[in-house]
């Protein structure tokens, strides 16, 4: 990662003479157990599943059996970007650029992929993933997956202050049903940082500097790559630095080689260290979970892209974002698309929500009256699923025969609209 919180470490690399953190996702995992203490086991819980996961049901057997296009997990996207001089608030293209660099960095047709050495050639890897700016905001409205909004704050640290509408910054999409991005302008060498599973929904996400994100635009070198997002979206789907955090540590993936530390700049193969004990072949330094410049990294191995899709399989940490309405084309087309950033309070009220249970009760959260209207329950790609006349100002809905998913419940003309969740 680039100037990331890693959840172990906080580890320092200089950049044009100013101390560059190329991740601090271990810093702010830490601050986050602080704050919830609940965090260090989710995530242990989650590492555990993937490990008896893979050993029940290996996804891929090797880098050689790579997934198809049937296969693949696609994840809807929503980029926030938070301002406040205008250079940067990038461009739709610049945004753009990044979605294609994680594809390819995640797909293994990165154009620089040719340069991984042949020692570690076998074991690089297809992810079997792709990245998708959301077509369908969280109330099903048209969206092109980008939010901006100006701030009166010049910087945004590590405290994620930037995910909070009250500080400035802005809201969260679902993160159930979007990988959420935010775009800022962070102090000194703070790059950015990514948020692993098992953490707060409302703060789930990555947060990047402005001129590191994309490969086209108002970019630094030497990271102009999209490797910054590619690291931290790593770490969102549950990978360590591939050296543990710790001298000669483990990062829990089995093809991954042991390393001492990090490695920066752009270092030449084979670099070998004898206190890990790990030649011929030495550092895998041009893995994206290293700390090298974006010029050279490369590669995932299937190890990392395993351990990855285990998030997505059946009780997995991330399942949800499989059966995200996020990509679907909006069935809220009634409804005028609000300014960006701005919060769309539901006009009904369903509880419970999420709900497991068969009965949901229906009310109105505001003045307007729904008994003796017509209620209707659609999907996101506007199937009617149920349909009745709400008898009372507080309706009882049987949506015990609804599977798991998103809903969304019009009443009258339409004018009234609520969702719901059904786990």
């Amino acid at each position: 990662m680039r100037n990331f919180y890693v959840p172990f470490i906080t580890l320092l690399i200089s950049l044009s003479g100013v101390a560059q953190e190329r991740c601090g996702a271990t810093g702010y995992f830490n601050k986050m157990v602080q704050e919830h203490p609940s965090l260090q086991q989710n995530l242990q819980q989650v590492g555990q599943f993937a490990q008896t996961y893979l050993r029940n049901h290996p996804v891929f057997e090797s880098s050689a059996n790579q997934p198809d296009a049937a296969t693949r997990i696609v994840i809807p996207v929503v980029v926030h970007v938070v301002y406040n001089r205008n250079e940067e608030n990038i461009s739709d293209d610049q945004i753009r650029s990044q979605i294609e660099s994680l594809n390819a960095d995640f797909s293994r047709t990165n154009a620089d992929f040719s340069r991984v050495p042949q020692a570690f050639a076998a074991v690089a890897a297809d992810c079997g993933i792709r990245f998708v700016l959301a077509k369908s905001d969280p109330e099903g409205r048209p969206t092109n997956g980008i939010t901006r909004k100006k701030s009166s704050r010049q910087f945004w640290t590590d405290d994620d202050k930037v995910k909070l509408e009250s500080e400035g910054g802005t809201a969260a999409w679902d993160s159930r049903n979007y990988l959420n991005f935010w775009v800022c302008n962070t102090p000194g060498g703070l790059l950015g940082y990514g948020s692993f599973p098992g953490g707060p929904a409302e703060r789930d996400g990555v947060v990047i500097r402005w001129n590191v994100f994309g490969t086209r635009g108002n970019l630094v070198a030497p990271f102009n790559l999209g490797r910054t997002a590619t690291h931290e979206v790593g770490h969102w789907m549950n990978l360590r630095h591939i050296w543990g955090d710790v001298s000669c540590g483990d990062d829990e993936v089995r093809d991954t080689p042991r390393q001492k530390t990090h490695n920066r700049g752009i270092p030449t193969f084979p670099r070998i260290n004898a206190d890990c004990n790990n030649g011929p072949n030495g550092d895998m330094f041009m893995n994206f979970m290293d700390f090298s410049d974006d010029a050279s990294l490369n590669m995932f191995t299937a190890g990392q892209r395993d351990r990855m899709l285990s998030l997505f399989a059946t009780d997995g940490a991330r399942n949800s974002l499989v059966r995200s309405t996020g990509i679907a084309e909006p069935w809220n087309t009634t409804a005028a698309v609000p300014p960006a950033n701005t919060k769309v309070a539901s006009e009904l009220s369903l509880y419970p929500n999420p709900s497991t249970s068969s009965m949901v009760t229906l009310t109105s959260n505001s003045e307007s009256r729904i008994a003796g209207q017509s209620w209707s329950v659609f999907t996101a790609d506007g199937r009617m699923m149920m349909s009745g006349i709400i008898g009372q100002e507080r309706q009882q809905l049987d949506v015990s025969k609804l599977q798991a998913g998103i809903y969304f419940v019009k009443v009258g003309n339409g004018k009234m609209m609520g969702k719901l969740v059904r786990n």
